[in-house]
């Protein structure tokens, strides 16, 4: 019932439209009962041709007070009422499904929102550690997977358990004692629905997991379909997926056994009862203790109770399953790693004079493992509108560094300060408006030019658009598309070639117009043509802004103002290209390897 708990969260905001349609529930109930009761005087007075009641059947007399039910037309009187009881049910039923089902709608989106806002906060370090398939899986097919139960088969559920409410209490109104002897399987019946719930909600784990897996193979390959084909893995890739079908097929099919084999047992344990229960219902009518009509209506109410009780039974076995979906994302919205924006955060101001890193330090952790130094006591002041090139070898920290100035995480040690204001003491959104990226890997959303541009920047002028396009070098390329700036460019920019991706990048981010700049390997999967129309467009990009400028190709950063050698996350060197070639160390070495090997 922890599952539950959780859930409340959302349900308490439809506490009163839930209380409404359980009293709508309990009508339904209590109309399904009162039909069932007329089958009494169907028996007693129009079958038997008398209206005589002594014994158990004086317990219907208000049904013959409520609908007057006397003289020859009895039967139509009858007949007239369950149409009207019957009427009355479904008009209750119609309004109560409704509710639940708004209200299980409602708390699905209300999940949904908050998983997909609660994800897309999470820091870098999540990300890393949370592959894209598997949080998409939350998201979708554990979600899906209590949609059905939160917006449907809770409506059903309370509907079955009401219903098995009424029929319960009419038995135990129509003779105690044949109710009670009917009833005592009841606990046997709960305690095979408990144990096979147990065993369900285990196997609906694990194949949610394998959705999951299988969720993010899917996007891996789809993705990399091109590495895919290139290495030939395709025949490797489809055994793969087969093997993740199998085990997806494998726990299905247990969790499959087990819905299977309730409706069943059910049956065998009905039946089993049903033999002893016709020996002393004919003991009691011989006593003159119960009639032929209140009879009648016992045993259609006792098959009628054995429907909800297995709809009961087999929904339980569903709600395991679903409850498994409902721990995992759980899992993920408790998993907190924003980072953390302080309660007096104040708006940062327009950077007027520096960035300062004050011997800042930042180790990863690992689970269970001794933290992993990346940078260590980095002290840096970088003036407003310099150009700062951070170079160094693979994993020497360059791409750490600057993420940690939009704080995609804080620094483990040390603090940076924008104007003397330490970023972890300004909110997160003013100090991100302050910055534009241009990353190696340009991400692009499968939408028009002109969305793509404007992102992240609000509504922008037409002209304004064009001309950050044109200082990007990208207008001409644009226009030529079918739609010009209106033009789908397929996902992640699939339909351009890596030097338009690129210049689209940097025309958003001359949109932004942020003072702060990081470039982060910006060129370095360019062939020397793209390289140097991207070059003429970061030019035009960098003008009277701070720019961070993380290069693998040194001869990109020839023109920097300065700059900075980082080695094993500490810096080594500092200084101009010409500067630091002729101290002769760590960046000549980087720079006689790379003009070496592209000679």
């Amino acid at each position: 019932m922890n599952e539950l708990r959780k859930l409340m969260v959302y349900l308490k905001p439809y506490l009163p439209l839930l209380a409404v349609s359980l009293v709508l529930l309990a009508l339904v109930s209590a109309l399904e009962g009162l039909i069932m009761m007329l089958i009494e005087p169907i028996f007693n007075s129009v079958l038997a041709q008398h209206t005589a009641l002594s014994g158990a059947a004086a317990k219907f007399q208000f049904l013959y007070d409520w609908f007057d039910l006397r003289g020859p037309d009895i039967y139509l009187k009858v007949a007239l009422g369950i149409l009207i009881l019957t009427f009355l049910k479904c008009v209750c039923l119609y309004f109560a499904d409704y509710a639940t089902i708004y209200t299980g709608q409602k708390i699905i989106q209300h999940v949904r929102n908050d998983l997909f806002d609660h994800i897309v906060r999470q820091s870098t370090l999540f990300f890393a550690r949370h592959s894209t398939g598997k949080l998409t899986s939350r998201i979708v097919n554990d979600v899906d997977k209590i949609q059905e139960t939160v917006s449907r088969s809770l409506a059903d559920f309370a509907r079955q358990v009401l219903t098995m409410v009424a029929f319960v209490v009419l038995l135990f109104y129509i003779d105690p004692y044949l109710a009670g002897a009917t009833l005592v399987v009841g606990p046997v019946v709960a305690g095979i629905t408990s144990f096979l719930g147990r065993r369900i909600k285990g196997y609906g784990w694990h194949s949610q997991e394998h959705m999951a897996e299988m969720t993010n193979m899917l996007q891996e390959t789809m993705s990399g379909h091109r590495v895919v084909q290139g290495f030939g893995m395709e025949a490797g890739e489809s055994l793969r997926f087969r093997r993740m079908t199998d085990g997806l097929l494998r726990f299905n099919l247990k969790a499959g056994r087990i819905v299977s084999i309730n409706p069943p047992l059910m049956e065998l344990i009905g039946v089993l009862i049903f033999v002893p229960f016709l020996v002393y219902a004919h003991f009691r009518i011989q006593a003159g203790a119960l009639t032929v009509g209140a009879f009648a209506v016992f045993l259609t109410s006792l098959v009628r109770l054995y429907d909800p009780v297995r709809r009961i039974s087999r929904m339980h076995l569903g709600f395991q399953q679903t409850f498994a979906s409902v721990d995992r994302i759980f899992e993920v919205l408790e998993e907190d790693e924003r980072v953390a924006e302080r309660s007096d955060a104040a708006e940062l101001p327009p950077m007027r004079r520096d960035i300062v890193f004050d011997h800042v330090s930042f180790h990863y952790e690992r689970p269970g493992d001794e933290p992993v130094p990346v940078l260590e006591a980095i002290d840096l002041r970088v003036p407003r509108g310099e150009v700062l090139a951070i170079v160094g070898s693979s994993g020497a920290g360059k791409s750490t560094l600057a993420n940690l100035i939009p704080r995609f995480f804080d620094p483990t040690g040390g603090a940076i300060r924008i104007d003397g204001v330490d970023l972890r003491d300004v909110r997160l959104d003013s100090l991100r408006r302050q910055i534009a990226i241009v990353t190696q890997e340009t991400f692009l959303f499968n939408d028009t030019v002109r969305n793509n541009l404007s992102y992240g920047s609000g509504d922008v002028s037409a002209d304004r658009l064009e001309a950050a396009a044109r200082a990007a070098l990208a207008h001409d390329f644009i226009v030529k598309m079918p739609q010009g700036y209106d033009t789908i460019i397929g996902e992640r920019g699939a339909r351009l070639s890596g030097g338009e991706r690129q210049r689209l990048a940097i025309a958003r981010a001359l949109l932004r117009d942020a003072p702060l700049l990081v470039l982060d390997e910006a060129t370095s999967s360019l062939d020397s043509e793209s390289e140097s129309l991207v070059q003429q467009a970061l030019a035009n990009l960098m003008q009277n802004r701070t720019t961070f400028v993380i290069a693998h190709r040194l001869s990109t950063v020839r023109n920097a103002g300065r700059i900075i050698v980082l080695d094993r996350g500490r810096i080594v060197e500092t200084g101009t290209h010409d500067e630091l070639l002729a101290l002769g160390a760590v960046y000549k070495k980087l720079h006689d390897i790379q003009f070496r090997n592209e000679a």
